[in-house]
C-alpha cells in the first residue's frame, strides 16, 4: 500500500505529506533542512509545520537559539485514529436520530466523479446482511478501487456475505478463485450474456446501477419495493448462471 494514500485518506494535505515523511528521514531538522528535504518553500513549510504540530505528529524543541521539529512515531497515527474511531462511536446514535429518511418514498442519489464513486457503497460496510453484485468485474476494478480493497480488511460471515455474478474470463475465474469461501460465492456467465457495461450492486434496501463505459457515474437508490424487485431478478439469473 502506499503510504501517501493511507496519509491522504487520514486526512492529510499532499504539502503536509511531504514534509512529515521528509521529517521522519531527517529524524529532527530545522525548516530550512525540511523544506529542502521535502520541496516546499520555506514560508509554507513554517505553515505546513503549524498545521502538523496542531494535529499532534510532529513536536518541536528549541536549542541553541534554533528550532527543530522531531517526529512523533508512526505508532501514533494509530491511536490517533483509534481515538476519533471511539469519539465517533459514541456521538454516532445522535446522528442517526437527526437523520431524517422520509417514509415511503424512494431516495436517489446520483455519484458522477470518479473520485466519488466508492462512496455510493460506504453503507454496504454498515448495513452488511446479504451483498449481491452483478458486475464486468475488470471494469468494476476501475470503477470501485477503494471498495474492493475494504473486502481485504472484513470478515465475511453469515451475517455478512457475498453472493457475485460475473462474466466468465480468465481473470474472472483467477478472482473467484481468491475470494472463494463459504460466505463469498461467485458465479459465471458467457460474456455474450453481459454485453451490457453496467455493474449492478444490491444490499440492505439500496440498488446501485453503474456505467462503466465512458463516463462513470452511479445511482444509488433506496428503496424496499426497488431492491425486492432487484433481488428477484438475481435469483433468476443466479439459477441459470454457471458454478
Amino acid at each position: 500500500m502506499n503510504p501517501q494514500d493511507t496519509l491522504k485518506n487520514l486526512g492529510l494535505e499532499d504539502k503536509e505529506i511531504q514534509a512529515y515523511l521528509g521529517l521522519l528521514e531527517l529524524g529532527e531538522a530545522t525548516i530550512l533542512a525540511i523544506s529542502q528535504k521535502s520541496g516546499l518553500k520555506r514560508p509554507t513549510t513554517y505553515l505546513v509545520m503549524r498545521s502538523l504540530e496542531e494535529k499532534g505528529l510532529i513536536s518541536r524543541v528549541s536549542r541553541e537559539k534554533k528550532t527543530f521539529f522531531t517526529p512523533q512515531h508512526p505508532q501514533k497515527l494509530i491511536t490517533e485514529t483509534e481515538l476519533k474511531l471511539k469519539e465517533l462511536q459514541e456521538v454516532v446514535p445522535q446522528l442517526e436520530s437527526l437523520f431524517n429518511k422520509e417514509a415511503g418514498r424512494p431516495r436517489v442519489m446520483i455519484y458522477g466523479e470518479k473520485e466519488t464513486l466508492d462512496r455510493a457503497f460506504d453503507e454496504l460496510f454498515v448495513v452488511k446482511g446479504e451483498v449481491l453484485f452483478i458486475d464486468t468485474h475488470r471494469l468494476s476494478f476501475e470503477a470501485f478501487p477503494k471498495t474492493f480493497k475494504k473486502f481485504d480488511y472484513v470478515k465475511l460471515s453469515p451475517e455478512f456475505r457475498v453472493r457475485e455474478i460475473i462474466a466468465e474470463s480468465k481473470d474472472g475465474r483467477a478472482f473467484a478463485k481468491k475470494m472463494a469461501g463459504p460466505y463469498y460465492q461467485t458465479r459465471f456467465l458467457p460474456e455474450m450474456w453481459l454485453p451490457f457495461e453496467v455493474d449492478i450492486g444490491i444490499f440492505g434496501n439500496h440498488v446501485l446501477i453503474t456505467s462503466v463505459k465512458k463516463e462513470l457515474f452511479t445511482v444509488r437508490i433506496e428503496s424496499d419495493e426497488i431492491s425486492r424487485a432487484f433481488r428477484t431478478i438475481f435469483d433468476i439469473t443466479w439459477q441459470t448462471a454457471k458454478e
